[in-house]
């Protein structure tokens, strides 16, 4: 009697065994490339999607321009997450991506520290002597490349004037946060997410609206479980919350 018992608790573990086998994803993980901006609500969704699917995903985190060199030379990864369309089209004919959603909605402001202590209210504003600028690299960040088509010849003088130019809008952020510089070029989602900045709208730029989207790589290991974390961030139940908790607009939310 117990070898037969032994026996068909054999047969229930190796069935137990065989059926999470089979029930497993083909691969465990994703690797991810996410524009900076885009940094804290993919790292909230991501720990979601590992918590309720049991994927790891692993992100890896520049300026859309500088991720999309990175693609073109590794020809590997998952995901793309892109800051605007732009990029988009540009990963399209370099052949590194495959089916995209659109994500959140943003635009180009100015961010300075509350109360606007410089008073900038104009693009000859950030011209001026007493003005630290920060601007983002547009071989780097997406909302440089978008910022200098905008402005024309006026982009030049304002990057010559420039402080500092940065890869990333997350770094010139940070430089108006530590107060190193005066005004930076970012997205409007980023100021809820920062305490102590606010936003100011220029005509020239901030009417402006960029989708940012996810992207299935034509490198993915497994295009289907890409698509599904794709569609999760895409969501208005999953990724539209988070995205609308942090201050962005997500797509399809009204804005």
């Amino acid at each position: 009697m117990w070898r037969r018992l032994t026996f068909l608790i054999g047969l229930l573990i190796v069935g137990a065994v065989f059926f999470a086998t089979q029930n497993k994803p083909a691969h465990s993980s994703l690797t991810v490339y996410c524009a900076a901006g885009m940094k804290k609500p993919i790292e909230q969704l991501a720990e979601q999607y590992r918590t309720e699917t049991g994927i790891d995903v692993s992100l890896q985190f520049g300026g859309t321009g500088t991720l999309l060199t990175q693609l073109r030379v590794a020809k590997q990864g998952d995901l793309l997450i892109a800051a605007d369309e732009g990029s988009l089209a540009e990963a399209q004919k370099l052949g590194v991506i495959q089916e995209f959603l659109p994500l959140a909605i943003q635009h180009p402001v100015i961010a300075v520290a509350k109360g606007n202590p410089k008073n900038i209210r104009t693009l000859a504003d950030l011209e001026r002597a007493d003005v630290r600028v920060a601007l983002p690299n547009p071989e780097a960040a997406s909302i440089g490349k978008v910022t200098q088509k905008l402005l024309g010849s006026r982009w030049q003088t304002l990057a010559e004037k420039a402080t500092v130019m940065k890869p990333s809008v997350t770094e010139i952020i940070a430089d108006v946060k530590l107060g190193t510089v005066d005004a930076g070029l970012v997205w409007d989602s980023l100021l809820p997410q920062f305490a102590g900045l606010e936003a100011v709208l220029m005509p020239e730029i901030s009417a402006h609206e960029e989708k940012a989207s996810a992207a299935v790589l034509t490198s993915a290991r497994s295009g289907a479980e890409a698509l599904r974390f794709a569609r999760y961030l895409a969501a208005p139940a999953t990724g539209g919350v988070v995205f609308q908790s942090l201050g962005f607009h997500p797509v399809g939310s009204g804005h």
